[in-house]
């Protein structure tokens, strides 16, 4: 092996014995790269220098022997800290550096724990010895003065630490990209993205217009056209906050992607993010938009994705599309809520690298009433920033808008949202398609009263959801199980694998006509494709009411759909923010409230907030002193109290299982896993000690009951407070 003569940052790649990574290349590299994406934040000189001295502490020479150990095959080679020298200089020269520097391979610390570190004396000879090699081999040390204006208009800590962290995602990118085209250019190769936005838009442009011109002259295609008409006029406004506000069947899934991809081509924006709350609904988002624009113009990045392999043409675009996932280099990312936000809050440099790309973006925030309103004040704080100072256009996109424009005591909203669609309109169009009519009984109902109730109005096909798991399979026993075959059942006691089996098996019953009571938690409610004659609802929060009468009726084939709104007798309601918008609604019903006005949810929101903290976490706190890892520990829009278990439910499940048992956990096996796992509350999984087994840390396989209906047994202890249905 010849041995490098000059200080390397990089040992050879496996196929190069002799292609040592020159540290200068890459400090310079690296600078220019990250000043090429700070540019979008007006911050070219800070990312600049940020790039040439991340790794500076690389010109210490036992770093040097370190790397010429590990080419050697020295397994006992002990890596030396490299990250705090560049840090040191940076604060001494460009403090807000320091921490970005310091953290580019651990992630951010927090502010003061970071700066002890990096004021240690002890770091001071190996520093003082690395600035003379780095002045020896011409590394700049003396930036110019004029980088202050760049960061001169920050007043809000808020602000700035999200400026911060996106100054980070440029510097972790350039050097995980640099690094990459030295071990694997091939992989860089790979990276090249011939996708634009303005060719999307102009193919959507032309199914839509093919769409509406074939379209039989029906009431609700008229109100689809309307709908799209108004997203392509409003395209041309200036980037902002928009709120679309779209009755179910109205066609908000495409036109809300014409608003966002004909916008995005006008205005120079990079790409369209399209963040999606449940699993259960992200794929048909997916299958739609790639019936367009075929598989390789989306990129689906949730930890469910499948990916085809089955030529090499789709491996090519499936290692596309992975390499795509890491940064967000696309012109169309279709994704899951909890990945986008636990991102913006994260302090892990693989969560945080994507996050400059999220800059100059149209971002659609699909079923927006599902955010947690226990995290809303941090989200909306990001949101607002992220659209007044960073050229993103934000798309709150739902058939029930909550309240978030304005500032009061108890929420500091948007300064300003523009209604996609005209209110006057909006009402119109709810008007025209209202397709069912609401019953509120008087009293409280037993499960018995329901099944009694499903019975005589002669449902063959009803929807029935609940608040719990426990209460929906309490209801599904007092069902007639005389007919099994139209006995269906949905929650998080089913894996995602099996939950995605019985919305096929649903869907296929429906449309033959054929008998089918699905019995469900609120997984099917935002916007699941499911169109059912009947619909009962146990009462739930407003909002959950009204998407759940979504299901009923949906392409109005009945004349009106029933949807019944009923207070179990013995129903269980989850605890905190769920149990208070419970209460709130059913102070609304008693007024008897129009559930086809959108209006209704203002008033609705607005006392909702008044009785919740929208920042239940203190996130903000943490945000404002600048701790990063403690700002992701609390920010989860998943309950962090569960533990996952793998469920035998299929051969491919099986395989994966054995696969796993004889090689190890691989890193690709976490994204196979995910359609078999069920989480489990911590007490569930002590509980089952005696029916999992570990086939690799921290992986279980359940060996106890899975029903091929009921899902996972859980020895009647089904617990009341599902966790939320969100995967990353």
């Amino acid at each position: 092996m010849l041995l490098p003569l000059n200080f390397v940052a990089h040992t050879p790649p496996p196929n190069d014995s002799q292609k040592w990574h020159d540290l200068k290349k890459h400090l310079t590299d690296v600078a220019n790269g990250t000043a090429g994406f700070a540019d979008k934040l007006g911050a070219q000189r800070l990312g600049y220098y940020a790039g040439l001295w991340h790794d500076l502490g690389k010109y210490n020479p036992e770093f040097k022997k370190y790397l010429i150990a590990c080419a050697q095959g020295d397994k006992n080679a002990r890596s030396i800290p490299h990250a705090v020298h560049g840090a040191i200089l940076a604060a001494e020269l460009i403090p807000p550096l320091a921490l970005l520097i310091y953290g580019h391979h651990g992630g951010l610390p927090q502010k003061a724990q970071g700066i002890d570190r990096i004021g240690n004396p002890e770091h001071q000879p190996t520093y003082r010895l690395i600035l003379e090699q780095a002045k020896t081999a011409g590394i700049d040390l003396s930036p110019k003065s004029d980088w202050e204006s760049e960061i001169s208009n920050f007043k809000n800590p808020f602000h700035y630490e999200l400026f911060l962290r996106l100054l980070f995602s440029c510097l972790v990118d350039a050097d995980f990209l640099d690094t990459e085209e030295h071990f694997s250019p091939e992989l860089t190769a790979q990276r090249q993205q011939p996708e634009t936005v303005q060719r999307l838009w102009t193919v959507l442009e032309k199914h839509q217009t093919d769409l509406i011109a074939k379209a039989p002259d029906k009431l609700v295609n008229r109100v689809r056209a309307e709908v799209y008409q108004a997203c392509s006029d409003k395209a041309k406004l200036p980037p902002g906050v928009f709120s679309l506000a779209v009755p179910t069947g109205g066609g908000k899934t495409l036109s809300g992607l014409a608003f966002a991809l004909k916008h995005a081509a006008k205005h120079g924006q990079d790409r369209v993010i399209v963040a999606v709350p449940y699993t259960s609904i992200i794929e048909q988002t997916v299958n739609v938009y790639r019936k367009i624009f075929g598989e390789a113009a989306v990129l689906e990045h949730h930890s469910a994705a499948k990916t085809t392999v089955d030529d090499e043409d789709a491996r090519s675009q499936a290692a596309q599309a992975r390499l795509a996932t890491q940064n967000w280099d696309a012109p169309l990312i279709v994704t899951t809520t909890v990945q986008l936000f636990e991102s913006l809050f994260h302090n892990r440099t693989s969560r945080c690298r994507k996050l400059h790309n999220i800059i100059n973006s149209v971002i659609i925030l699909d079923e927006v009433q599902t955010l947690p309103i226990g995290l809303l004040a941090p989200i909306l704080n990001v949101l607002q920033e992220l659209a007044a100072r960073y050229n993103v256009t934000v798309v709150l996109c739902t058939a029930t808008q909550p309240a978030l424009e304005g500032n009061s005591r108890y929420l500091e909203g948007f300064e300003r949202v523009e209604d996609i669609i005209e209110p006057e309109q909006a009402q119109e169009h709810f008007r025209q398609l209202s397709r069912v009519n609401y019953e509120l009984p008087d009293e409280p109902w037993s499960w018995a009263q329901v099944v009694e109730d499903v019975q005589i109005h002669q449902h063959e096909q009803a929807l029935l959801i609940l608040n719990t798991r426990k209460d929906a399979l309490e209801l599904l026993a007092a069902l007639p199980q005389d007919e099994p075959e139209q006995l269906f059942h949905l929650s998080t006691l089913l894996c995602g694998a099996h939950r995605r089996k019985v919305l096929e098996a649903v869907r296929s019953r429906l449309k033959q006509n054929l008998p089918c009571w699905l019995v469900s938690t609120q997984v099917v409610e935002a916007g699941v494709d499911l169109d059912f004659p009947s619909v009962y609802r146990a009462l739930g929060p407003l909002d959950r009411i009204v998407q759940a009468a979504g299901r009923c009726n949906r392409e109005g084939n009945s004349t009106t759909g029933r949807v019944v709104v009923f207070q179990p007798e013995n129903g269980r309601t989850p605890p905190g923010d769920y149990a208070t918008a419970v209460a709130e609604t059913a102070n609304l019903l008693r007024k008897q409230p129009n559930f086809d006005d959108p209006e209704i949810f203002r008033p609705y929101f607005g006392h909702l907030y008044q009785g919740t903290n929208t920042d239940k976490y203190k996130v903000q706190e943490a945000r404002e002193r600048f701790d990063y890892p403690e700002t992701a520990q609390r920010f989860k829009l998943i309950p962090d109290d569960t533990q996952p278990v793998v469920i035998e439910y299929d051969e491919t499940a099986r395989k994966l299982i054995r696969q796993i048992e004889r090689q190890g956990l691989k890193s690709r096996h976490h994204r196979a896993l995910q359609p078999y796992l069920v989480n489990l509350r911590d007490r569930e999984f002590k509980q089952g000690l005696e029916v999992r087994r570990e086939i690799a840390p921290g992986i279980w396989v359940w060996e106890g009951g899975y029903d091929e209906v009921r899902g996972i047994s859980l020895g009647g202890s089904a617990i009341v407070r599902d966790p939320y249905d969100l995967i990353v």
